[in-house]
């Protein structure tokens, strides 16, 4: 009994010699990956050539304006971004990032290949100039104008009187959502979502209310969709058996995609979603 208990440990003491020997090999080799392998640092000339605002030489048109590392778009919807050159590539920072070849930079001209393939040559311009074209860049819109807005209504269904209520605000939750504007650039647009109360009367009681989210439509929208769009709006549409009907609107800002969905409340107060 204690020799089959000698070659057991003698096993086990092998066994684990041969796992401090693997573990050991791979620190070493991480080691040497990590010490032949170089962090990527900024092309600090090429930053600050880019330093300035720069316009399409074809179309006359602001592209955008480079200060420190920090891109800005020529309108009020287009988020600023960070940017970074590494190996005569632009590397611009959305939630994705985009590289771009640079074919060529002086301190006043720029030539670069677009997420479509096209060479772009843009020109920097002065500073003076650049005051006068380039706009306030906010970066973020809200949709209905930043302001609640509100909607009564009254419903009759067979012998009943119902009072419909709607107001939609806006949140400070973000909606990204990535387009390619004209010079081929991919940028990135921000809209505050609404979160939308809705409620029900018949008489003087209430017979539903609640505050309604996008995250409310998820089985009945893919989620894929429901992920870019914003909540719109909800509105009465009219009566329905016992109850009345509202729609929400579901959009994807910048594009003509967009949801209807019925919400149903019975004079219960028991809610249906339907697209």
């Amino acid at each position: 009994m204690e020799f089959d208990c000698y070659i057991v440990k003698g096993i086990l003491r092998k066994a684990l010699f041969a796992v401090i020997i693997v573990m050991s090999a791979f620190v070493v080799s991480c080691e040497s990956y990590k010490n032949t392998t170089p962090e990527r640092v900024d092309d600090i000339d090429s930053k600050r050539m880019l330093q300035g605002t720069w316009i399409n030489d074809l179309e006359g048109n602001v592209v955008f304006s480079m200060q420190g590392d920090t891109v800005f778009y020529n309108d009020t919807l287009s988020q600023p971004v960070v940017f970074h050159v590494y190996n005569d590539t632009l590397y611009i920072e959305n939630h994705t990032v985009n590289a771009y070849a640079i074919r060529k930079l002086t301190e006043n001209s720029l030539c670069f290949v677009n997420s479509e393939g096209d060479e772009i040559v843009l020109t920097k311009i002065s500073k003076d100039v650049a005051s006068n074209l380039y706009g306030e860049n906010k970066g973020t819109v809200a949709l209905n104008q930043g302001r609640k807005v509100k909607s009564d209504t009254i419903i009759y269904s067979g012998d009943k009187r119902f009072h419909a209520y709607t107001q939609v605000s806006p949140t400070t939750y973000k909606i990204y959502h990535q387009n390619v504007n004209n010079d081929g650039l991919k940028v990135e647009r921000v809209y505050y979502d609404n979160i939308v109360h809705i409620a029900l009367y018949e008489g003087d009681k209430k017979v539903f209310g609640r505050n309604i989210t996008k995250n409310e439509f998820k089985g009945i929208v893919p989620d894929a969709y429901l992920e870019q769009a914003v909540l719109s709006d909800i509105f009465v549409q009219g009566a329905i058996n016992d109850g009345v009907r509202f729609v929400a609107i579901l959009y994807i800002p910048d594009t003509y995609s967009y949801y209807r969905v019925c919400i149903d409340i019975d004079k219960n107060g028991r809610k249906k979603l339907s697209v």
